[in-house]
């Protein structure tokens, strides 16, 4: 069975979780050439946003600053992940690939958010609306058409965090290591403890991993930090932390959303997310049995 699913999950916010998400994507499809398909469940939809940019689907408006299609008819055809949760009559019966999915080059694709409004209402309380994102993974075999599928999760525990889930066989979590990191790690894996018994029948059928937990936005210089991380270490000896770590570097969140890490003449940063990477597929193939 193929177990190449993963969420990138964390209950709070600001953790460089969609940051991580995109750049390990565009790495992995243009670096390692692998087939990789972005899921962005995240009602924020700044995945979708920066991939949009980059693969010129967006352009920042010079008046206003904010990014938009640059053809506007492409807005009512775009592709979208609420073509899947649209409530009622809106929904579609029969979900093609080309309603949901859309190509960005020969490695990367992506099924977006949507980035004209908040997600619309959805049916909720049913429980089939959310198995709808596994339905169509599995309806389409997704899995044996892509060598990673990554879905960049909201930061709260909602319909679409138990979605994503569902359709998951991991989770990786990014962590920022502050004096909040702990409680939060805490609330990920009882969140996650209390879908798993919710939704027993699912997770018997289908296993549920931990991938690891990767310090993000590390300050090099900060001891705090690093005080920090040997605590939630130990506290959470049960869980695998990643060696490799993202550190925090000021000059990308001031920089176009269309320039990536492999874009920049930076080597310290090019050479830490290779790092990454090569630990993320190791990991990946030790819980596989490969």
């Amino acid at each position: 069975m193929i177990r190449n699913v993963i969420s990138f999950l964390n209950m709070k916010g600001g953790v460089g979780k969609t940051t991580l998400c995109k750049e390990l994507a565009v790495y992995f499809s243009e670096v390692e050439n692998k087939e990789v398909l972005v899921i962005d469940i995240d009602p924020q939809s700044n995945c979708t946003q920066s991939l949009f940019e980059r693969f010129n689907i967006l352009d920042i408006d010079k008046t206003t600053g904010e990014p938009k299609l640059i053809d506007c008819k492409i807005s009512k055809e775009l592709p979208s992940i609420d073509k899947l949760f649209l409530k009622g009559k809106h929904h579609l019966t029969s979900t093609s690939i080309d309603n949901v999915i859309k190509k960005l080059s020969n490695t990367l694709s992506i099924i977006p958010g949507d980035l004209d409004t908040v997600f619309m209402e959805r049916e909720t309380g049913t429980g089939a609306s959310e198995q709808r994102l596994f339905n169509f993974i599995d309806k389409n075999n997704l899995k044996d058409e892509y060598d990673y599928i990554f879905i960049d999760c909201p930061p709260t525990y909602s319909f679409y965090t138990v979605a994503a889930v569902l359709a998951s066989d991991f989770y990786f979590v990014p962590l920022k290591p502050d004096a909040y990191s702990l409680l939060g790690l805490d609330l990920l894996e009882r969140v996650i403890n209390d879908m798993q018994e919710t939704y027993s029948a699912n997770f018997q059928v289908k296993k549920l991993e931990n991938l690891g937990v990767i310090f993000t936005m590390v300050h090099s210089e900060s001891k705090t930090y690093y005080t920090n991380m040997s605590g939630i270490k130990s506290v959470f000896s049960n869980l695998y932390f990643f060696d490799s770590l993202f550190f925090d570097y000021p000059k990308m969140a001031i920089t176009k959303l269309s320039k990536f890490i492999i874009d920049r003449q930076d080597k310290n940063l090019i050479n830490e997310l290779s790092a990454i990477g090569k630990e993320f597929i190791e990991r990946m193939k030790k819980l596989n049995g490969e």
